[in-house]
């Protein structure tokens, strides 16, 4: 604890130094929605000075940010116009006459929305965003548009369409970004971090589409303000709800249903709560009761709640709730039952104080729970047994500071605090005993502390920096440790970019999962005194270049990992040994691939090609004898083709097809027969192993499609939809073994068998608006 006093004196220290500096600062607010209340992100802000003139450049320009607030800084005593402009809304002008050099103005926009349709216009001169490197920003109205399982777009599903996402299997529970496991990816829903993002079935994430404002994917060498993680960032927005009129979205489908309402809660406050069950299983035991494939369920809710304290404050609290459950049907060889469940609620203040420094303050709670119950006897000498149960409760206090020094450079800085609960148990079988047990599991508290600054440089007129680092205290090695974080883009001519970047990341959980048994099952694990926290270093490089409606890029990108840890070979649990890690082994692993990306963005045909060759290995001591090994979820081709299209107003289509290759899996190379002529020895056949991962399965592909209606009728907006998964009923390998049958002369003839989950599935459903 020695080193925690000096990080919150740095972090004080800090804080001191800058906020007296920002005496310049002069025009700040909140640009929302005038009907629904809805922040605008990335609402264009132009300031002209002395005279309004459009055919000439503003004199200064910025964006909101992803709460909707502006902060224009360091500007003479002049006459002013301020003009905000948004797409599909009416631009606003705002003339202020006079501004003296130490006024802080407070200049809010309510901006309505355009109810022409307008041919498609260019506007020059405005100051717009630029995307972060490996950053891409979804819209939620473009999931919408795509097909889906369960009737409903998922929001993981979309994003494995993108260059340098995808999974390991039609059951996979998490995002594998740029050979990253789905640990090493931190999800934040509005600031609070979830453990877990995903249905089992990876149906549906636990996000309904519905309740999205904004979604952000940061696929590597993410910029100081996040931490906590080796790989990735996917950062999520919750919306806040009308302040219009109560307003619902009722959607009845097959085998999945949800809602969301909305409102106003007075004045100055708001709701939004959705909510989601998915009931496959009772599908599956009426109609296919014999199938052999997992039966699962699951239900979740999100909600928040917004209240305007006044013109520069407002405060959200958010809260997440989902469990899901997938168990066996009915067998001879295999029984399973595995659950999980995520509680986790937020408490968020932003604001803009009297020197107009952004300010973002949290406080969370996370309650995340995991149960795996699996004995499996398929074939003939592979027996696996095993039983988990881990809770994870987590304490997180965070405070971010966005500093506007003048158009050119924006700082943030900020701290995070966070209490880690662990209680896990463990055991090669089950015993409701053991649930009971004092004595039994492992309980361990730690404390993870961070302070981080970054600053972003507007250099040059085509040379931008963001410049950062993080420092990291875990009390429960003493482990002091600074992560420095850099990008740069540069634009040699128009429309051509060139980026790179440069980070390093710690991560003090670990998910231990078993990779001999292909069923989900989910072990978080602390760094402790003698297991390491994770590291990774990152390199990415690349070029956009934009044209009318069309972004092209190319990236590359280089990552190196250590202190990563897997079960041993065979391990052994006693529910009353409180050092499992000695059933852990520690290795390192490398990733590196090229991502190719083509994306219409504009018109009624909308759309994106994109295309990875990568390459993900690991090699363990005390895996596969020592030698590099690729995991499951590496993936050398792997291909994805999007294409929406809106011919009018009523009508949506849409269509994606992928193709990866096949993952690396264990099968046996050969087999010997063992006499046992020894006192209790058995004999029979045996499997020979040789390679970790070294057959690949064949590869997956499938073409999804979807169309839907919209009408008006007893004074409700309908929607009627129909999705087709798998259209050409591929069936692809989610498994293959080995088993046995007889020959004509009775002898056993080794088999391989493959197992296919979902053939095609035509889905249809209804959703009402009110």
């Amino acid at each position: 604890m020695k080193y925690l006093p000096l990080i919150f004196l740095l972090s004080l220290l800090f804080y001191s130094s800058i906020l007296p500096q920002q005496k310049e600062i002069k025009i700040s607010g909140l640009i929302t929605d005038a009907s629904t209340g809805e922040a605008l992100i990335g609402t264009n802000i132009l300031v002209y000075k002395d005279s309004l003139n459009p055919a000439q450049p503003p004199y200064l320009g910025t964006v909101t940010n992803r709460y909707g607030f502006y902060i224009i800084s360091s500007i003479p005593s002049a006459h002013y116009y301020i003009i905000a402009k948004y797409l599909g809304y009416k631009t606003i002008v705002n003339e202020i006459k006079q501004v003296s050099s130490q006024t802080v103005y407070r200049l809010n926009f309510e901006l309505q929305p355009e109810n022409l349709e307008l041919e498609e216009i260019i506007v020059k001169g405005e100051k717009q965003p630029t995307p972060g490197i490996s950053t891409i920003d979804v819209s939620p109205e473009i999931l919408k548009k795509l097909p889906s399982l369960s009737g409903e777009v998922d929001l993981f599903r979309s994003l494995q369409l993108l260059p340098g996402v995808t999974t390991v299997s039609e059951i996979s529970n998490g995002l594998y970004v740029r050979g990253g496991s789905p640990d090493q990816t931190l999800t934040l829903v509005d600031g609070i971090i979830i453990y877990n993002p995903a249905h089992l079935g990876n149906f549906a994430s636990t996000f309904n589409s519905d309740a999205l404002k904004d979604v952000k994917l940061i696929k590597g060498a993410f910029p100081a303000e996040y931490g906590g993680r080796l790989s990735s960032v996917l950062d999520i927005k919750l919306r806040s709800g009308t302040k219009e009129s109560n307003k619902g979205i009722i959607n009845i489908g097959a085998v999945n249903s949800h809602a969301t309402f909305e409102g106003p809660m007075g004045n100055n406050t708001t709701y939004m709560i959705s909510g989601r069950k998915m009931y496959y299983d009772l599908f599956q035991k009426n109609f296919d009761e014999n199938s052999t494939i997992p039966r699962y369920n699951f239900y979740d809710l999100s909600a928040k709640i917004t209240r305007i304290m006044s013109d520069e404050s407002i405060l959200f609290i958010s809260g997440m709730y989902d469990k899901d459950n997938i168990y066996s049907p009915a067998s001879k060889n295999t029984n399973y039952d595995i659950s999980w469940k995520n509680t986790a609620v937020g408490l968020n203040w932003i604001q803009i104080n009297s020197n107009s420094i952004f300010v973002n303050s949290l406080l969370s709670y996370v309650d995340y729970s995991f149960r795996s119950e699996i004995s499996d006897s398929l074939t003939p000498g592979t027996i696996k047994n095993y039983f988990s149960s881990s809770n994870l409760k987590d304490i997180d206090a965070r405070q971010k500071l966005e500093l506007n020094w003048n158009e050119d450079n924006i700082s943030k800085i900020g701290f995070d605090l966070a209490i880690h609960i662990y209680d896990l148990l463990y055991s090669d079988i089950y015993n409701p005993a053991i649930e009971s047990d004092p004595f039994a599991g492992f309980n361990l508290t730690s404390l993870e502390a961070s302070l981080f600054f970054q600053n972003e440089s507007h250099i040059t007129d085509n040379l931008n920096a963001n410049l950062g680092g993080r420092i990291y205290y875990f009390n429960q090695q003493k482990y002091l440790s600074f992560e420095p974080r850099i990008s740069a883009d540069y634009s040699p001519f128009s429309k051509f970019r060139i980026k790179a970047a440069f980070a390093i990341a710690h991560q003090f959980l670990h998910l231990i999962v078993r990779n001999d048994i292909a069923l989900p099952t989910d072990l978080w694990y602390p760094s402790t005194k003698n297991i390491k926290p994770g590291k990774s270093t990152q390199y990415v490089l690349g070029f956009d270049y934009t044209i009318p409606q069309y972004v092209f890029s190319i990236e590359g990108y280089y990552k190196r990992m250590k202190s990563l840890y897997e079960f041993k070979n065979n391990p052994l649990f006693n529910p009353r040994d409180n050092n499992i890690d000695n059933q852990f082994t520690e290795g390192e692993g490398e990733a590196y691939g090229i991502e190719f990306f083509a994306n219409r963005t504009i018109g009624s045909l909308s759309g994106w090609v994109g295309y990875t060759l990568s390459w993900a290995r690991c090699q363990y001591d005390e895996l596969n004898a020592g030698r590099v090994f690729y995991p499951r979820y590496d993936r050398r081709n792997d291909l994805s083709i999007v294409v929406t299209y809106e011919p009018d107003k009523n009508w949506s289509f849409g269509a994606t097809w992928i193709y990866t290759s096949g993952p690396g899996y264990t099968l046996p190379t050969g087999q010997f027969f063992f006499s046992g002529n020894y006192p209790g020895g058995v004999g029979g056949i045996n499997f020979n192993y040789t390679e970790r991962n070294g057959y690949n399965l064949p590869a997956y592909h499938k073409l999804d499609l979807s169309t839907a209606y919209k009408f008006n009728w007893a004074d409700f907006q309908w929607e009627v939809y129909l999705n087709i998964y798998n259209v050409y009923n591929r069936n692809n390998a989610f498994a293959q073994y080995i088993t046995f049958e007889k020959d004509a002369q009775g002898n056993d003839i080794p088999k391989l068998k493959q197992i296919s989950l979902f053939p095609i599935i035509p889905m249809a459903g209804i959703k009402m608006e009110f």
